[in-house]
């Protein structure tokens, strides 16, 4: 833990932080302060993250950090539970922030890379819902494609970097491009050799530079042609949109009634006045009640133990005394005859539902509030990719059950296009048959009419029946298109004249329901204004309250921190002033006995002693000095002694061991010799 602090403390000491802490003052920063290091380290990592946290909410603090360290692939250990360290880390508990910070410090270029990297490579989120869109499934295609693309490239700009060029290298490409240089030189004398003998040269160079021109013209023509047809279609399928929209919002406009309309706003009336009148004061009551009681007890002393204990008691007295309270009250006053008991009992249970709902109602409002910030939020980055709005829940989910029947349709139509096609190569093969068949007949009769003198009857006789028929039909429709247009003419009249009867009297009942509505919508705005001010209002005095509140904690945590500060000083300089009593007094008295001897005396005779000791260990030392070549002498004659003595014990082993074998039994030895 020591080597965490001092290694975490002397990297804030360097450049860039520059933060001039100590163990001691950086282990006793609050948890806020703790918070606000580690966004000024993460900062530095990614410059998003510079922000101040007491100007932050707290959940937008932990959401932050917690994104950005996962972005960096920090694994807290196994020993901490993921609940355990989000709560850690938004109370900024020093077991959770201080490994934080010692991870971030030793890997700071990794990290600052990583982050770089994160901000290409960590794709956007897209439901599933809209990638059924083809024009969104396209760009989000693309958007992989060029993640990928960032992917390559990067990995090529590490790998230049990594490899780098060698001046051989660059010389031999130099060379190249010398080489290069001069064949191009070449090739343009020599072009222009030939063009000089031509009489108009500088014509043909004019018309190849206009050519030139307007080759690229026309290119970029044609990149503006197809910009525009992807600006006219996408135009298109927005106005297609729209008109749904527009279909639709009619068509829900249809069935709604002034009476409705009416109920509704009244509804939403009677919900605003409750929260206004009754929840919100209730509320700012209870919050100034809080307010009070941290008051007091930031203005009341430390309290110890026993005063903990005293206060305890107190209150269990107190409740015992309620109880019993509680208990006459319902000895003298019988439930059983209290005939309103009932109805106050269902007005209890009415305001609480009450109460119940209108947090709910909050809740629901809040969460709306945040999806439809979320929603506005991801419309606005898809719009940034696609340029165009995008399709709403109810408006998706028509376009593709349109999408479905569209393609049911298609594979019929292409089912029956098949079995068309096959019935038509059919009928093509019999067709080609028969054809040949008749040209074969025609050609038989046509010698037959030559045979009889009578040659080309039978082109006479055709032609004279299609014109009749041609007549005959032409006449039949005259007839029938004359009948339609009489019976089509009278059948508007009437209609219109049938419309026109139904709507005259809807027509005078909607004109003041028209009215009206534009009164009831004209009081509807007023009191909606009237209550978002009063929102308002009472939002920025809760916020008032809420930093006040805050405050309070922290000058109540700091004034707690100087209290003990302040007490471990009182006694220690207490300490001392007895020690300098006791002092004085052994002063004062000048008695010399052990026991009741000045601190002075005691510290000179324990110099004393230090100091006889000294000369006893310098005598000693000459002593050895004087002593030391003839100790060592003596021990290397004992040195050489032991050594002469250890050899003729092996010596005279050995002889003994070659000579004969020595038995040793009931205290005497045998030699027996071999």
């Amino acid at each position: 833990m020591s080597d965490r602090l001092k290694f975490i403390v002397n990297e804030l000491n360097k450049p860039p932080f520059n933060k001039s802490v100590n163990i001691i003052s950086f282990d006793s920063l609050s948890s806020e302060s703790l918070l606000q290091v580690l966004t000024d380290i993460l900062a530095e990592i990614d410059k998003s993250n510079k922000v101040d946290v007491r100007a932050e909410e707290p959940d937008q603090t932990a959401v932050r950090i917690l994104g950005m360290l996962r972005i960096l692939k920090y694994k807290p250990g196994p020993e901490v539970s993921p609940s355990a360290f989000r709560q850690g880390l938004v109370q900024g508990e020093k077991q959770i922030i201080h490994p934080i910070l010692e991870w971030l410090l030793q890997n700071m270029p990794d990290l600052k890379k990583r982050a770089y990297l994160a901000q290409y490579l960590v794709k956007v989120e897209v439901p599933l819902e809209f990638l059924g869109d083809a024009d969104i499934s396209g760009i989000y295609e693309q958007y992989e494609h060029l993640i990928e693309e960032f992917k390559a490239l990067h990995k090529e700009c590490e790998a230049l970097k990594n490899s780098g060029y060698s001046t051989a290298e660059l010389r031999a490409d130099i060379e190249t491009m010398e080489r290069e240089k001069e064949i191009v030189l070449k090739k343009i004398e020599r072009m222009q050799r030939k063009v000089e003998g031509m009489p108009n040269k500088d014509a043909m160079l004019q018309a190849a530079h206009a050519l030139r021109l307007e080759r690229e013209l026309a290119k970029e023509l044609a990149g503006q042609k197809q910009h525009q047809q992807t600006s006219l279609t996408q135009t298109e399928h927005r106005i297609q949109r729209l008109q749904q929209q527009l279909k639709e919002m009619r068509q829900a406009a249809m069935g709604s009634t002034p009476q409705g309309l009416l109920q509704r706003l009244e509804e939403e009336t009677n919900v605003a006045t409750y929260i206004v009148k009754q929840k919100l004061p209730k509320e700012i009551e209870t919050r100034r009640k809080e307010v009070e009681i941290l008051q007091n007890v930031a203005a009341e002393p430390a309290l110890g133990r026993g005063d903990i204990d005293a206060l305890n008691n107190k209150i269990q007295q107190v409740n015992i005394e309620v109880n019993r309270i509680v208990e006459r009250h319902l000895a003298l006053n019988n439930p059983t005859d209290d005939k309103l008991a009932p109805f106050r009992q269902q007005a209890a249970i009415i305001a609480r539902k009450k109460e119940s709902t209108a947090e709910q109602l909050g809740e629901l409002r809040s969460r709306v509030a945040a999806l439809d910030e979320e929603l506005q939020e991801k419309r606005n980055r898809l719009q940034e990719f696609a340029g165009e709005t995008v399709l709403r829940g109810e408006e998706f989910k028509r376009y593709v059950t349109k999408l479905r029947g569209r393609s049911s349709v298609y594979k019929r139509h292409r089912a029956e296009l098949s079995a068309l096609k096959a019935e038509a190569g059919v009928l093509t093969r019999t067709l080609e048959l028969l054809q040949t068949r008749d040209e074969s007949l025609l050609k038989g009769l046509a010698v037959r009419e030559v045979q009889h003198g009578v040659a080309g009857y039978r082109d006479t006789e055709e032609r004279i029946e299609q014109v009749s028929e041609e007549k005959a039909s032409v006449d039949q429709e005259k007839g029938k298109t004359l009948e339609e247009m009489s019976a089509l003419v009278l059948e508007l009249s009437q209609r219109i004249a049938s419309k026109k009867a139904q709507l005259a009297p809807i027509l005078k009942e909607l004109r003041p329901l028209r009215e009206k509505c534009q009164e009831v919508t004209e009081e509807y705005e007023r009191k909606k204004q009237t209550y978002d001010s009063t929102a308002a209002g009472l939002e920025s005095t809760t916020s008032k309250l809420e930093q006040v509140v805050r405050n309070l904690r922290e000058e109540v945590l700091s004034n707690e921190s100087k209290y003990h500060h302040l007490q471990a000083e009182i006694i220690i300089t207490q300490v001392n002033i007895d020690r300098l009593s006791d002092e004085l007094r052994n002063y004062v008295s000048g008695s010399h006995s052990d026991k009741n001897k000045s601190l002075r005396e005691q510290l000179m005779n324990c110099i004393n002693e230090q100091e006889k000791l000294s000369r006893q260990l310098k005598d000693d030392q000459r002593l050895v000095k004087e002593n030391q070549n003839n100790r060592a002498r003596q021990m290397k004659l004992w040195t050489d002694l032991e050594a002469l003595l250890e050899c003729k014990k092996r010596c005279h082993e050995e002889a003994r061991r070659n000579s004969g074998v020595v038995h040793r039994e009931k205290g005497a030895e045998t030699l027996v010799l071999q």
